[in-house]
């Protein structure tokens, strides 16, 4: 399985392709793009499916990793639930909608004065963007991991073989 330092610079080297592929299909707006892009830096550096170890993504988040620690007692590692396309990116998202979530309430009644909904109705193409960066580094996560056992396996069996 690659390093953490592998995935975070194959998904960032694989950024700029990534952007040229979403002009290319028409994706032109800045404003979607630089969200798209914050998402795609944020999954990258925070948003893992590796959060169930004790892993770079976990360290990052410094003083906050310890929201995570549930999570990394209930999701084994490499499981269906944490490195399935979509799927484990949904559960990321959700856990930590639900562990901010007290964190929201105050900030939409005391700070926005009930603003909140209403932002996030108003930006909510932007919010998609950002959450479509997410499950694209989870892909490109998860597929360098399947790629490379597949490559330690037909090496194994080759050595086995002789």
């Amino acid at each position: 399985m690659p390093s953490g330092r592998t995935h975070t610079r194959f998904n960032l080297l694989s950024l700029p392709v990534v952007i040229c592929l979403l002009i290319s299909y028409g994706m032109t707006s800045w404003g979607f793009l630089l969200w798209f892009a914050g998402g795609f830096v944020f999954g990258t550096y925070f948003l893992t499916p590796d959060l169930d170890t004790v892993s770079s993504a976990y360290r990052n988040w410094g003083p906050l990793r310890i929201i995570w620690r549930p999570y990394r007692a209930v999701m084994p590692h490499r499981s269906f639930l944490t490195h399935t396309i979509v799927l484990g990116d949904v559960i990321r998202l959700l856990y930590l909608f639900v562990m901010f979530l007290p964190f929201l309430y105050i900030l939409n009644v005391q700070i926005l004065d009930g603003a909140l909904p209403g932002l996030v109705r108003a930006h909510k193409p932007l919010l998609g963007a950002a959450v479509l960066g997410i499950f694209t580094t989870s892909a490109l996560h998860i597929i360098l991991d399947t790629l490379n056992t597949k490559r330690k396996r037909m090496f194994r069996s080759k050595k086995s073989r002789r």
